[in-house]
């Protein structure tokens, strides 16, 4: 017989106030990460997996904008691979999904565990356009990272380009381990 598993989490229940919308040209998180997705200090042990979700809403008024996706261990901290620059379509109030999981392969003292992370950011594209619908896939590094200290996992967003009115609104945020 195996083992029988919980899932653990939410860590932290998903805000009833929504972040701000993301309007800028420089990278900047999709949601406060120490507030919505974090990781309690000596939580991680090798072999756990996180799992981070989120979603929200996307408008993109022209298609020159490119959009990166950079996940990062901790507020500004560890980069965890970042996307390549995916060209965006034409969308009018479209959403977006993302998905990302983190696995700790090894946990040291200090600045010494080693984490990967990948994901994916999917949106909607062109109404009724076929194939205009485009997924992100982002992380994949090797990090060492700091485990016994309280930290976070922070979706980071550059955007691109001419990128006329863009507009990113995360809805809902949160993390779970599954083991």
């Amino acid at each position: 017989m195996g083992r029988q598993l919980f899932n653990d989490g939410p860590f932290v229940d998903i805000p009833i106030t929504l972040p701000s919308t993301y309007t800028t040209v420089t990278i900047a998180p999709l949601w406060p990460a120490a507030a919505f997705t974090p990781v309690f200090a000596n939580d991680a042990k090798a072999g756990k997996v996180y799992c981070v979700r989120a979603f929200g809403t996307i408008v993109m008024s022209v298609n020159t904008a490119t959009l990166t996706i950079t996940p990062k261990f901790g507020t500004g901290g560890t980069a965890l691979g970042a996307s390549a620059a995916q060209t965006l379509p034409v969308m009018a109030a479209g959403v977006w999904t993302l998905d990302a999981e983190l696995a700790f392969t090894f946990i040291g003292t200090g600045a010494a565990s080693k984490c990967y992370l990948v994901g994916k950011f999917c949106c909607a594209g062109t109404i009724a356009t076929a194939g205009a619908g485009t997924v992100i896939p982002f992380g994949g590094t090797l990090a060492t990272v700091t485990s016994d200290a309280l930290a976070n996992v922070e979706i980071n967003t550059t955007l691109g380009g001419t990128v006329g009115s863009p507009v990113l609104g995360t809805i809902a945020a949160y993390i779970f381990s599954r083991n």
